[in-house]
């Protein structure tokens, strides 16, 4: 993937238009099947329960025999991801030496659970059938109107520091056995989220993160570092991910995985649906959420290593690389990041929200709109994840790294908040391209990574 990504094809990748043709794909084939495929992981092989799941009637082509025949294929390979996730979490979290003696061994038993897991995430491909003659809904809307949210929250609205206050404490993390594989150890961490507001979201209680560093030294500088909406890297049976890459260049890499995503999926959904099917509570207890699980692996770190280390977020974990960056200076000088990197972020979530590509081809919108939400009611309450007017950290220890086509998240807002933060001009990038292009750019051009490492030296 890295051979293409560097190659002339690559260059081709990073460029506006694959962000249309991305949008093209969310909303007519990936999101109406990952609806599909988690309404078939909450119905078992209950056909009735799969229909009234799914929330629109099904083509009479369908009959009920033959949708048992898919479910019965999907919850086959559910509970084969399940059992390998048990297995590999029991013991990587073991120290028992019998464990180890039945040759229970950390790498072998990681590649099991993300064979079974990604074989379990390709059976969406299997209800492709059902999207016609009709497609259904891209996700299970359960939105709260302004006043159901104005009361869930009370006073925390009025006083936005108050989502992020939170103890921490780095001795609840739990460290996993480790394994070396092409040169790179890899391990994982795990602990009771300490945010009282992500503990309320079924799946999400517990805090999972995967570190990656060069096996052959120890790094000077670690790198927390978010990924994005849906994706879940950990899941998949792939050669290289950001986490690899990162770690060959040097960086020792923690991979927190996002709430709602992945290991922390909720049941019934797809991983990263809540974000949106249940915003805008679902979204501000994420990136509030988040980022206090940021501090506590920031703390974490300076137990372990002695080095610097830095946060980064992409799309939207990187409205929780904002709030880090807004927010830093309520929590302890240990739990602080030494340098925060931005990489396709915006500003105010309510201009996201009504007026990013992303969230109009998503619906969320229309179904917030549906559900008597404004611009200016979400405004009210977006003040707890919108970045704040001037930063807690340094400005020079902050980077933005913006595609200019980028319109999945407003491009202009993100460039506002770099200039409203007084960023300085060495840590502003630009591309020309927009927000899929970003990740194959990266790729292509470390000098962000290259100037975040300068930042932290220079300290």
């Amino acid at each position: 993937m890295d051979v293409l990504f560097g190659s002339p094809l690559g260059a081709l990748l990073a460029r506006p238009w694959v962000d249309r043709v991305g949008l093209v794909g969310l909303r007519r084939w990936y999101l109406p099947l990952s609806r599909l495929w988690a309404a078939a992981n909450a119905a078992g092989e209950d056909v009735a329960r799969f229909r009234d799941e799914v929330g629109a009637p099904l083509s009479a082509l369908w009959p009920d025999f033959q949708l048992r025949a898919l479910l019965t294929r999907n919850v086959q390979a559910l509970l084969h991801g399940e059992t390998a996730r048990r297995a590999w979490e029991a013991a990587i979290f073991s120290e028992a030496d019998a464990d180890r003696d039945a040759g229970r061994e950390p790498g072998e038993l990681d590649r099991q659970r993300r064979k079974a897991a990604t074989r379990h995430l390709a059976t969406r491909g299997r209800f492709y059938p059902l999207l016609f003659p009709r497609r259904p809904a891209v996700a299970r809307w359960q939105i709260d109107r302004p006043d159901q949210l104005e009361q869930r929250y009370g006073p925390l609205l009025a006083d936005p520091g108050r989502f992020y206050a939170a103890p921490l404490d780095p001795g609840t993390v739990a460290v996993s056995r480790s394994f070396v594989k092409k040169g790179l150890r890899e391990y994982w961490l795990r602990a009771p989220t300490p945010s009282a507001r992500l503990r309320q979201w079924s799946g999400s209680e517990m805090l999972y993160a995967r570190v990656v560093e060069p096996a052959d030294r120890a790094p000077q500088e670690t790198l927390i570092f978010g990924s994005g909406l849906c994706l879940e890297f950990e899941l998949l049976s792939v050669a290289r991910d950001p986490g690899t890459r990162l770690a060959s260049m040097g960086w020792r890499v923690i991979e927190p995985i996002s709430p709602y995503h992945g290991l922390r999926a909720m049941p019934g959904y797809y991983g990263g649906e809540p974000f949106f099917a249940a915003a805008p509570a679902s979204s501000i207890d994420l990136i509030s959420g988040q980022a206090i699980e940021s501090a506590l692996l920031v703390a974490w770190s300076r137990t372990r290593w002695s080095g610097k280390v830095a946060l980064a977020g992409i799309s939207m974990t990187s409205f929780v690389a904002q709030q880090v960056a807004s927010h830093c200076d309520l929590w302890p000088v240990e739990a602080r990041p030494d340098a925060v990197m931005l990489i396709s972020h915006s500003g105010r979530i309510e201009d996201v929200t009504f007026g990013g590509a992303l969230a109009a081809t998503l619906g969320l919108d229309r179904a917030l709109t549906d559900a008597g939400w404004s611009r200016e009611t979400l405004a009210r309450v977006s003040r707890a994840i919108d970045p704040a007017e001037t930063p807690a950290l340094a400005p020079g220890h902050i980077l933005s790294v913006l595609g200019e086509t980028d319109d999945w998240i407003p491009h202009d807002d993100g460039l506002a908040v770099a200039r409203r933060w007084k960023l300085p001009e060495a840590n502003v990038f630009h591309y020309r391209l927009g927000h899929l292009g970003m990740p194959v750019q990266l790729v292509r051009d470390p000098a962000p990574f290259d100037r975040l490492r300068q930042v932290l030296a220079d300290q």
